[in-house]
């Protein structure tokens, strides 16, 4: 099956959106903000010793960044439905959670599991291995940042797919979700990357905006990318097995 061009999957996107921005909107904003709120009373000065209220701190921060994502995930409900040729209304942002967000929660833990390991990793290689010698100490973390940043950025694009999975597919399993999404993005991981990397205009315009124009942006991306996934599974169905 033939993939759409970025331009075609930009423009689909664009024609979703008419007339439906209002609603995405008003629920990206809220996916933004409301982590944010909550962050601020957990916002206290690290002196460097380990107490009840980092501890406290820490746990909160847990818990605000996975509501986070699955608010985020919400949104991304509203963007397949618009796909789909579905009425959307401000309520399917909650969708997730009247559903059941176990999954969701599973995945989102083990993802960042996954995402911590080679920074663990990159601090063990730059306290053991770190050169005594200026110049060889900052080659030294030159390295050791672009071989981090590359298995970051591998990682994120291999299981880029795993939230529409669930929620297209209900039935399948939190591991099943990374194993198919790790199928279909093989081959594709640089087309996903160059697609994002085409917004770059977009996003130095909304830093230029001081962050309002990522009202507007934010909706253009993830309809986007939500128009790449349905385009690459529509053609790759039988990875879907449960």
């Amino acid at each position: 099956m033939t993939k759409r061009s970025f331009g075609e999957l930009k423009r689909f996107a664009r024609e979703l959106l008419l007339g439906n921005y209002a609603v995405i909107m008003l629920a990206t904003a809220i996916s933004f903000f409301v982590p944010l709120i909550l962050t601020i009373p957990f916002s206290i000065e690290f002196t460097g010793k380990l107490n009840a209220n980092i501890i406290i701190c820490f746990i909160a921060a847990v818990i605000i960044e996975i509501l986070g994502k699955l608010l985020t995930v919400g949104v991304m409900q509203m963007h397949l439905l618009l796909a789909q040729k579905q009425q959307v209304a401000f309520t399917d942002l909650f969708r997730i959670f009247r559903n059941g967000p176990d999954r969701f929660i599973l995945a989102t833990m083990l993802l960042y599991a996954m995402l911590l390991t080679p920074l663990l990793l990159t601090g063990a290689a730059v306290y053991l291995l770190m050169p005594e010698q200026l110049p060889a100490k900052a080659a030294f973390l030159v390295c050791v940042f672009v071989l981090f940043t590359a298995v970051e950025l591998y990682l994120t694009y291999v299981y880029e797919l795993i939230y529409p999975l669930y929620l297209e597919h209900p039935d399948i399993t939190v591991l099943q979700g990374f194993r198919i999404s790790r199928k279909l993005m093989y081959g594709n991981k640089k087309r996903l990357f160059l697609l994002q990397l085409s917004f770059l205009g977009w996003t130095l315009l909304g830093f230029c905006s001081a962050g309002v124009g990522f009202l507007w942006i934010s909706p253009y991306m993830t309809q986007t990318t939500v128009n790449f996934y349905l385009d690459l599974i529509s053609g790759k169905k039988e990875y879907i097995v449960c």
